[in-house]
């Protein structure tokens, strides 16, 4: 049998560890087609500087599978393990660490495949995949199977450079981080977007360019002279992310397994998505209670009520100050605090409980709280909001554009009217999952050619619980299957290195294994 991995990614990569290691005897290829190395995708490329970060913890990166009948090889350890002495478990990791990984796990996937198995890597965008019979052809190559984990696109119909009239120079998109260089020291930026994407370009033009912070805490910038003027970051929340607790503080330590478990259970027994949902509420008010911090919750800050309802409340940078404080141990645990901890808890059930192609009312009020609450719990780790809040500090990053200007075709315009003016804009907002803004992308292609089809209320394409793709009329497409990025809504949650979280990969691969027993 041969078999074709579209995009090299670690969810393709993590596919193909499962075809494997569920193969048994006899003759199997497998291709895997990306022009970039395989394991590290567009995130974890080995050549990225140190202090480009993971957003989650390195506790949750690990290539094996754990779980059911077929786990991955013993040789297969977790990040942590791998990197032994070289770091500190659990910390917030270097990326490019985290693509050395990834590229470990491939080479010695390579090695173990066994007798009669062979992994390529084709270094190739694929562009072309049409029916051939019942097979599939990839450039006029055919394979029986074929699956598609193109992760994260280059380009979508929301991105500035496909309307720009702005007077500004535009930077398309913030990385490659070479499209930055070309700012002038001195330079007065605009940046659409204030999130994560935003705090690399950020960092690249501060820290990237000789800058250093300094102090054990709070911290502080010493300037190299290579740095823009001003970075004006732009939101339509007109809010920073709240950021996630230091790895091993007490909030991070707290002992809430009674809890969650309760609301676990409550969320898959919940008669209706309403009942569901609103045990994130429940649950962050039992967080707070656990750390004592019930009664003094909304000091300084916002309720459980509004942040679940997405309302601001007081200035945008001492709401990132505090929660900083929060994160590090320094201040009584907020309630933004308690509800992005409940809602990171509950996301596995969640995403049980509202995955699929059913009925898209349902999964409608799931994606207005998930939309509400991203900037809630998936903010970024303290040092980088220390390193933040210290650029603000110095004055290179000015936080009066968040909530008074806006980027947008025409270019950067303070809602206020005059305003100092910007240079350049960069578009720091990056393609969404799916295929409902990508049509370009290949699984859009596919959409538009009528061979699968977007899962009706959601932005991924339709497949089924073992990745299988659906046809316009719902039957089965043979041989052709979809994971990772291009499935979000149906498959929910996508953009994690958190292999237990989603089980697509596993049952994908023991279909495969037992159609070609069949055959």
């Amino acid at each position: 049998m041969r078999i074709a991995v579209i995009g090299a990614g670690p969810k393709g990569l993590f596919a193909t560890e499962r075809l494997l290691a569920r193969r048994g005897t006899g003759p199997l290829e497998v291709v895997v087609f990306d022009p970039r190395e395989p394991g590290t995708g567009a995130a974890y490329g080995r050549a990225q500087p140190d202090w480009l970060r993971l957003n989650v913890t390195s506790a949750i990166v690990d290539a094996g599978w754990r779980t059911g009948p077929c786990p991955s090889p013993a040789w297969l350890v977790g990040f942590d393990d791998w990197r032994g002495a070289a770091g500190s478990p659990g910390s917030f990791a270097p990326r490019h660490l985290v693509g050395r990984y990834l590229d470990w796990v491939w080479r010695g996937l390579q090695a173990t495949a066994g007798d009669g198995a062979t992994l390529a890597h084709r270094r190739r965008q694929v562009t072309a995949l049409t029916p051939a019979g019942p097979a599939w052809s990839v450039h006029g190559e055919r394979f029986d199977e074929v699956l598609l984990a193109t992760g994260h696109a280059d380009d979508w119909d929301g991105a500035l450079r496909h309307r720009w009239r702005g007077p500004e120079r535009l930077v398309p998109a913030v990385f490659p981080l070479t499209g930055l260089e070309g700012i002038a020291a001195g330079a007065s930026v605009a940046v659409r977007g204030a999130a994560l994407t935003f705090l690399d370009a950020a960092l690249a033009l501060t820290e990237g360019r000789g800058g250093r912070f300094t102090g054990d805490g709070p911290l502080q910038y010493r300037r190299s002279g290579a740095e823009p003027g001003v970075v004006w970051p732009t939101s339509r929340t007109g809010r920073w992310m709240e950021v996630k607790p230091e790895p091993g503080s007490a909030l991070a330590a707290l002992d809430r397994a009674a809890a969650v478990a309760a609301a676990t259970a409550a969320v898959a027994a919940a008669e209706s998505s309403q009942l569901a949902l609103a045990e994130v509420g429940r649950l962050a008010g039992d967080l707070l209670v656990l750390v004592g911090a019930s009664g003094s919750a909304t000091a300084g800050g916002d309720g459980v009520a509004a942040v679940l309802s997405g309302a601001a409340g007081g200035d945008p940078t001492d709401g990132l100050r505090r929660s900083w404080e929060v994160a590090t141990g320094r201040r009584v645990p907020s309630a933004a605090w308690a509800v992005g901890q409940a809602w990171r808890d509950l996301y596995p059930a969640l995403t049980r409980r509202f995955g699929g192609v059913d009925a898209p009312e349902a999964f409608g009020a799931f994606a207005g709280v998930a939309a509400t609450l991203e900037r809630v719990a998936f903010g970024p780790p303290p040092g980088n909001a220390a390193k933040l809040l210290a650029l603000i500090d110095a004055g290179l990053v000015d936080p009066a554009a968040l909530t008074g200007a806006v980027v947008d075709e025409e270019g950067f315009q303070w809602r206020s009217g005059a305003g100092p003016a910007a240079a350049v804009v960069v578009d720091a907002v990056l393609p969404p999952p799916g295929v409902a803004h990508l049509p370009a992308s290949l699984p859009g292609r596919l959409v538009a050619a009528g061979l699968i089809v977007r899962a009706p209320g959601r932005r991924g394409v339709a497949i089924d619980s073992d990745g299988t793709c659906l046809a316009p009329d719902g039957t089965r497409r043979r041989g052709l299957a979809a994971l990772g990025r291009p499935t979000e809504d149906v498959t929910i949650g996508n953009d994690t290195l958190n292999r237990s979280l989603h089980d697509t990969a596993d049952r994908w691969a023991a279909r495969v294994t037992t159609t070609r027993t069949a055959r």
